[in-house]
């Protein structure tokens, strides 16, 4: 995922794999808008990974903020494949396990940041293959007759 014939390639991290993401199909309507499970908790590397392969479908990301307490370092700014996304903090009032990014349709996404277990990860990364498979293939019960248990 490096930016081709960038003159900086220190600042466009490796790929880290499978963006574990998973957002709600209407935002607003819940506590939070998405759940993600970064790999790590270096907010420069895990940003990177989140702007560069968050859903096109729900727009591009242009801003993000984050609370100071969840990552081991702190950024004013990343750098990704899209060029440089600004990056501030939340008040430590408004608690931790939460990233608020801002799409370049002005849309806000509340979404909570979960550093699972290996285990919970595992499963994590299970479900977003078949979800991936899903769509590739249709829902369950369309090709074959009945999937269903």
């Amino acid at each position: 995922m490096r930016a081709p014939g960038g003159h900086y390639p220190h600042r466009y991290p490796d790929a880290l794999g499978l963006l574990r993401l998973r957002l709600t199909e209407e935002s607003h309507l819940a506590v939070a808008d998405g759940i993600w499970l970064p790999y790590g908790r270096d907010l420069v590397r895990e940003g990177a990974h989140l702007v560069d392969e968050f859903p096109e479908r729900r727009g591009r990301i242009d801003r993000l903020a984050y609370p100071r307490s969840d990552w081991e370092d702190a950024a004013s700014e990343i750098f990704t494949r899209h060029g440089r996304i600004k990056v501030g903090l939340l008040p430590q009032a408004r608690g931790g396990g939460i990233v608020l990014v801002r799409l370049h349709t002005s849309e806000v996404l509340r979404i909570r940041a979960a550093w699972p277990g290996r285990i919970v990860a595992e499963r994590f990364e299970q479900e977003l293959r078949s979800a991936a498979a899903e769509e590739e293939w249709g829902p369950r019960g369309t090709v074959g007759g009945d999937w269903s248990p």
